[in-house]
């Protein structure tokens, strides 16, 4: 397992702060997250119960339905690798 800081420095692309809610599917069942901090290509989320790393999830806030990869979790904290990027403007909409 990946240490969240680790995690920050292998980032490619930058982050953008965020507090916005949604729910994340996962094949354990949906669990209502925050996103803390956001990219087109991923996001670091605060989720009410523990998620699994190395599964695929979706993200879903509004009408957006984002396909993910769980690369990171670390108690209630995951880390998201979007399959296909994700104008920000869809998100905080």
């Amino acid at each position: 397992m990946a240490s969240a800081a680790l995690q920050i420095e292998e980032r490619a692309v930058e982050r953008t702060r965020v507090l916005l809610t949604g729910t994340l599917m996962t094949p354990e069942g949906a669990v209502q997250v925050r996103v803390r901090d956001i990219s087109p290509a991923g996001a670091q989320i605060w989720t009410e119960r523990p998620v699994r790393a190395g599964c695929d999830a979706v993200y879903k806030r509004g009408c957006l339905f984002a396909a993910a990869r769980i690369v990171w979790s670390e108690d209630r904290h995951a880390g998201l690798s979007f399959y296909r990027e994700v104008p920000l403007s869809e998100v905080v909409r």
